[in-house]
């Protein structure tokens, strides 16, 4: 009787170290946007293999970082004649101190902190316990280069809008810039 438990984990590292060279050669989340378009059903399977930390460097699910237990915000990206805009849901920020905003010319960086109402419970007084608390982090590519300085972020009912203005001037170079955040 042949294990076949072992030639499919070797298969699957083998995957982890092409998805290295991908990384390389196409960007940071081109596995992440790949996984974007399987089934959640079968991303659900694919976690929750025994090896999944130590096969793609400690990635889950688009982007997860299940070593630190880090878990990014959902985004939307859309595009106007004049902007890219950017929603992120992250419910629970108090304030502006909370969350942080960086824009690059073609990169888009949220991250912060969800301290969570219920920071003093222990963890059997939870019947259920599914939302999320604690660092996050983001990044994604944008779609067109956008102006970082002329950035405007808005806060309202758990969710972020980001609007970044187009950069149609050929062969500029602006530099990344932290955008203040309206509550």
């Amino acid at each position: 009787m042949v294990n076949n438990n072992g030639s499919q984990f070797e298969q699957m590292r083998n995957v982890g170290n092409m998805n290295e060279s991908l990384r390389r050669m196409f960007g940071p989340q081109f596995l992440q946007n790949v996984m974007k378009q399987l089934p959640m059903t079968e991303l659900n399977k694919l976690q929750s293999m025994p090896d999944w930390q130590g096969l793609f460097g400690g990635q889950g699910l688009h982007g997860t970082d299940v070593t630190q237990g880090l878990m990014p915000p959902r985004i939307d990206i859309y595009q106007t004649r004049q902007e890219v805009v950017a929603v992120v849901e992250v419910p629970g920020l108090e304030s502006a101190n909370d969350v942080k905003v960086d824009v690059q010319p073609d990169q888009l960086t949220v991250s912060g902190n969800l301290a969570g109402r219920f920071g003093n419970f222990s963890q059997d007084r939870f019947h259920l316990n599914e939302r999320f608390r604690g660092s996050f982090e983001r990044s994604v590519s944008l779609p067109h280069r956008v102006r970082p300085q002329q950035t405007r972020a808005q806060y309202k009912n758990g969710l972020l809008e980001i609007r970044m203005i187009k950069d149609m001037r050929r062969g500029s170079k602006p530099r990344g810039h932290s955008v203040p955040i309206t509550f």
